[in-house]
């Protein structure tokens, strides 16, 4: 079913004749207006079905001489639910999945009507682990047998190969459920859980590099990373590159310190040159569709942005307990692993496509945002980058990075 929300909208207004045709535009529909003439700025307040409000809303977007410096959304209705997905409630009204980045990143809710093809996408999480029992996970795990018994991934740690998958940090499976709930819980999506460190074991690049190669060599098509090391090393950029070259897109998060990835590149995501085609790097924006205060940036490193504050996704329970919880994350942690999902879901539905399609496709179709400091100068929006008919190159990419 539609889903209802409210924008709130922070305008500059450039000139008279600009501000009567924001008037003009707003005249029929449901809306409040404040205005300050002396500062050139309007508040706009829309109401209503998010596909309705998302039309008005580009209308103002296109009005020269207008420009939306900050979106505010809130979803209305929250006994709402997206499907008929029965999770539980946090709080009272907290539900997985986050409907609020979902309508942010897919206002015509396409994403959720898509189906895809039914044919197997591997992504990998390499990371903590994930819960493998949890309730949302089922029929959506990677499988193999190895002595005998079904296994859902690896485990590379100290030197050895095991498969036990125990989320201890829980970061790793709340990474999974935005990949699934992104990724509409299509069919064929599996979800390979790749584990390199743990409470007691911290994050290493030998470690990861393992993990990577594992993860390219059981088949994953997309993998996720969503880490940060403080140091790196060429056996971690060579399996990054070995991942590219071999077909599989890599999506890494900018980072956490707020940075300017330009100047001060962090691991992994500085390795995203070994194979730039199939590499993505990816920001977060906040609930106001700016640049989050905690995220990355770059305007040649950084490829694109993605909501990455408070996100609800699934959490790991402690050992012993059959049921997954649900809970809120921050950081470009969940801006990549929605980038993560949304290329799972692109992939199900154009299956023949490669790496560099996929990213041509994610950067190319976003919405633009004034400030935003990164390569496409804009937000994943996935409704759009389902239903873009042409591939953009990449000299034509879109870009509003502003220095």
């Amino acid at each position: 079913m539609p889903h209802n929300l409210e924008r709130r909208l922070e305008i500059d207004v450039e000139g008279p004749e600009s501000r009567a045709e924001l008037r003009r535009v707003l005249t029929d529909v449901r809306s409040t207006v404040r205005e300050d003439t002396q500062a050139r700025m309007a508040i706009v307040f829309l109401q209503g079905v998010a596909s309705e409000v998302q039309t008005i809303r580009d209308r103002l977007a296109a009005i020269p001489g207008v420009r939306i410096m900050r979106d505010f959304l809130t979803p209305l209705d929250p006994s709402d639910e997206y499907s008929d997905r029965k999770a539980p409630l946090l709080g009272g009204t907290n539900k997985y999945p986050d409907r609020e980045a979902l309508l942010r990143i897919d206002p015509y809710e396409m994403s959720r009507q898509e189906m895809g093809t039914g044919e197997p996408v591997v992504v990998a999480i390499v990371d903590s682990g994930i819960m493998v029992e949890h309730q949302e996970f089922k029929g959506h795990l990677w499988t193999n047998r190895v002595d005998g018994r079904e296994i859902h991934g690896a485990c590379c740690m100290g030197g050895m190969l095991g498969y036990d998958l125990t989320d201890q940090d829980g970061h790793g499976t709340m990474l999974a459920g935005s990949i699934l709930a992104t990724a509409n819980f299509v069919a064929g999506l599996e979800l390979m859980a790749v584990k390199f460190f743990d409470v007691m074991v911290q994050p290493a690049a030998a470690n990861a590099a393992r993990a990577i190669r594992f993860a390219v060599d059981n088949g994953a098509r997309i993998i996720n990373l969503s880490f940060d090391l403080g140091l790196g090393s060429i056996e971690l950029e060579e399996a990054v590159a070995y991942a590219g070259h071999r077909g599989a897109l890599v999506v890494m998060a900018a980072g956490n310190t707020g940075s300017d990835n330009d100047q001060y590149p962090l691991v992994p995501a500085r390795y995203a040159e070994s194979c730039r085609d199939s590499a993505i790097v990816v920001m977060a924006t906040d609930r106001y569709d700016e640049r989050a205060a905690i995220s990355n940036f770059g305007c040649t490193t950084v490829d694109l942005a993605a909501p990455g504050v408070k996100v609800m996704s699934t959490h790991a329970s402690l050992a012993g307990t059959a049921v997954g919880g649900y809970g809120r994350y921050t950081g470009t942690s969940a801006a990549a692993a929605q980038v993560s999902g949304a290329a799972a879901l692109l992939k199900s539905k154009y299956p023949k496509s490669s790496a560099r399609d996929l990213k041509l496709r994610l950067m190319g179709t976003v919405d633009l945002l004034p400030r935003l400091k990164c390569v496409s100068g804009g937000r994943l929006n996935l409704g759009r980058a389902l239903t873009q008919a042409q591939m953009i190159s990449p000299e034509v990419l879109p870009g509003a990075c502003a220095r």
